[in-house]
Order: C-alpha cells, then sequence, then structure tokens
C-alpha cells in the first residue's frame, strides 16, 4: 500500500491522493511515467510529489518505517503494515488506574505465535519483547493498554500504533472487541466465551490463591484476544483497500 501513497508529502491530501487514483496514477512509477493527463491538477502539489518520490523510494527499499511513521498522518499508518514487524497487544489488569493497578498477565502475537508474561514471573520480559516490533495493533490500547505498559515499566515505546476500536468506529462498529468479534461472525474457544474483563480480575485473584487452572483459563483468555486482534485487522485491511482503491 505505500507504494500507493502519496498522502504522505507535504501539502497532499487524501482527497488529492483520491484524485491521482481517479486518473490511473495508483502507483509511485505510474506517477513518475506519466507524461500527460495531469495539466488540469496544480503545478506545485505535483511537483512537491515528484521531489518527494525518489526520497520515498529510497526509504521504501530501506524499511525505513520511521520515515513513513513521520510523514503520515497517525489515521494513516495502517498503511505501514507491510513495512514493518507487527506484534498484536492486549493486558490484563486488577483494575482501571495504571498508578493504583497493577498489570497481570501482558499477551502479545507476533502472527504466528504467542507470547505471555505473567506478573510475579516473567513479566518483566515483556518489556524487551515489545521493542522487537515496529508496529503494534491493539483494542483500545491507545487509552488503556499502553500506557498502563510504560507506567509500569517507566519508559516510552516509539514504536506506530494502530488501535482497532477507532479505526473500527470509522466502519460504523460501536461497542468492545468482543462485540465487533461477533458481528464479524469471529468466534472464541468455548472455553472461555463469554469471560469479559470482570471475570478475567476475578480469575486472577482465584490464582492468587492457589487456583492454577484460573490462570490458565485467564492465558487462554489473553490469547483469544490478541490472536482474533490478527483477524480483525486483516478484515480492516481488506475492506479498507476495497473502499479506498476500488479493489
Amino acid at each position: 500500500m505505500l507504494e500507493k501513497t502519496f498522502c504522505h508529502v507535504k501539502g497532499i491530501t487524501i482527497d488529492f491522493e483520491r484524485m491521482l487514483w481517479e486518473r490511473d496514477i495508483r502507483h509511485w512509477d505510474d506517477f513518475l511515467a506519466k507524461e500527460s493527463g495531469l495539466d488540469i491538477l496544480p503545478r506545485k502539489k505535483l511537483d512537491k510529489i515528484k521531489v518527494e518520490l525518489p526520497i520515498s523510494r529510497q526509504a521504501f527499499q530501506q524499511k525505513n518505517l520511521r520515515y513513513f511513521q513521520d510523514m503520515l498522518n497517525p489515521k494513516e499508518h495502517w498503511r505501514l503494515v507491510e513495512l514493518g514487524k507487527i506484534g498484536f497487544v492486549d493486558i490484563e489488569t486488577t483494575g482501571l488506574s495504571k498508578v493504583a493497578d497493577e498489570i497481570t498477565v501482558i499477551g502479545i502475537y507476533d502472527g504466528i505465535r504467542s507470547h505471555q508474561y505473567v506478573y510475579g514471573k516473567n513479566l518483566l520480559d515483556a518489556k524487551a519483547k515489545l521493542k522487537e516490533f515496529d508496529i503494534v495493533v491493539s483494542f483500545n490500547g491507545k487509552q488503556f493498554d499502553i500506557p498502563f505498559i510504560e507506567h509500569h515499566f517507566s519508559c516510552t515505546y516509539t514504536f506506530a500504533h494502530l488501535d482497532l476500536r477507532y479505526m473500527f468506529n470509522e466502519f460504523g462498529f460501536r461497542g468492545g472487541l468482543k462485540s465487533i468479534e461477533r458481528q464479524l461472525g469471529i468466534g472464541r474457544d468455548s472455553s472461555v466465551d463469554g469471560i469479559d474483563g470482570f471475570e478475567a480480575v476475578n480469575l486472577w485473584y482465584r490464582y492468587k490463591r492457589g487456583n492454577m487452572e484460573a490462570l490458565q483459563k485467564l492465558l487462554k483468555y489473553n490469547e483469544q484476544d490478541i490472536v482474533n486482534l490478527h483477524a480483525l485487522l486483516k478484515y480492516y485491511l481488506k475492506i479498507k483497500k476495497e473502499k479506498l482503491l476500488g479493489v
């Protein structure tokens, strides 16, 4: 998608980008090869694109995600997915306050394998693991998960952050993660179906009282969250590309 993107160029709006696509300029190469048919478009904007594209091409070839992250509006960071390593992140906590409550579990799915970190065992290992990713995908993570993690680890991460809560709002979806999953027909393992955030807290305290089965159920619940984030992102990208490019 990045090689079809023009709105990272200063002064180029999404509407102008769409005008280019409508004139069959759907790729950087199309623009550079176009010799006619652009006369009706503002010359200053075209010149800005012409100057920028060789720089963009070099950044793309070098997989310089930071360059495009800085150039693009955060709402367009979804276009970065082909350029970086993606981690799907969800946390469990004892409450809603990052100051007063604790993180009990951090789950990270890399698209192949789930990695889970538990308070009192290996939670600190998640700090370094998160640094492996160029892009993090969450649901409501901009308000909750990542601020919680950064406070707990006393650090600030620089990865691009795709928050599916706001991304799906664009399509008219409302409600929490599980509600959107149901609307899209994305299922959950029957062993954790029906568990919510409140029950997740109860599972943690049951584990702290010695119930190891409660911890396993909490971990399964957390894993379903991070794996289903992957499915939701795939759905979002499919619909977004269809809407933008008509493909």
